[in-house]
């Protein structure tokens, strides 16, 4: 079901990211990390790259922020495998991941020399703590800030963003609905804010003919 924010004048559904958005964001996650390796600020180093890769993650899984956020080395990430089961309905789901994020995830997790049973994505606060999902909204909230975002976003704005991709470029909206627990592909639509413009848009550039 889609999250919703108050504003002054009633509720608003949060949308995906737009894709240059969202690339921006990652951009300035980068440069930040980079500026703490030149000034070898190792807190600062590591805060960055979690950020990026809960973004990179993001946009690359179907998975809820809570979910996302309790994913730990060994017990949820091996061999280029994940394993989640879902905070809010109980679901488990494995497969494996893309050998690039495979790649991208085991870059990752040896740079930042993390252990079985450590947690990806780690607050500064206790040890082997992971984030908050408040304080995931505040970075994304911030980044979005920072790249002028002028839409309404949250922490859904990732998952949505993948569904929306994944359904742009596959249209596999049964196999896009199955993979969020989705009740009903009219549910997915909704939740991806597919609109009736995409729909035009779409059939403007559909043409069979020589």
């Amino acid at each position: 079901m889609p999250r919703y924010f108050r504003v002054k004048f009633g509720r608003k559904t949060v949308k995906p990211f737009k894709e240059h958005d969202l690339n921006n964001m990652i951009v300035i996650c980068k440069k930040k990390y980079q500026h703490a390796i030149d000034y070898n600020n190792k807190e600062q180093q590591y805060l960055w790259d979690r950020n990026y890769m809960i973004l990179h993650l993001g946009r690359n899984l179907a998975f809820r922020i809570e979910d996302l956020l309790q994913l730990k080395v060994g017990t949820n990430v091996k061999n280029g495998t994940i394993y989640t089961r879902e905070f809010k309905t109980g679901k488990e789901q494995t497969f494996e991941l893309h050998p690039s994020l495979a790649k991208d995830l085991e870059k990752y997790i040896n740079r930042n020399e993390l252990v079985e049973g450590e947690y990806l994505f780690q607050s500064r606060k206790g040890t082997n703590m992971p984030i908050t999902r408040q304080r995931a909204w505040q970075v994304i909230k911030e980044l979005a800030e920072e790249v002028k975002v002028n839409y309404v976003v949250g922490t859904h704005s990732l998952r949505k963003y993948f569904a929306r991709t994944y359904y742009e470029q596959t249209g596999d909206l049964i196999g896009l609905s199955e993979m969020l627990n989705h009740s009903s592909p009219q549910v997915t639509l909704i939740y991806i804010c597919w609109e009736s413009d995409d729909k035009e848009e779409k059939r403007k550039g559909f043409y069979l003919g020589s």
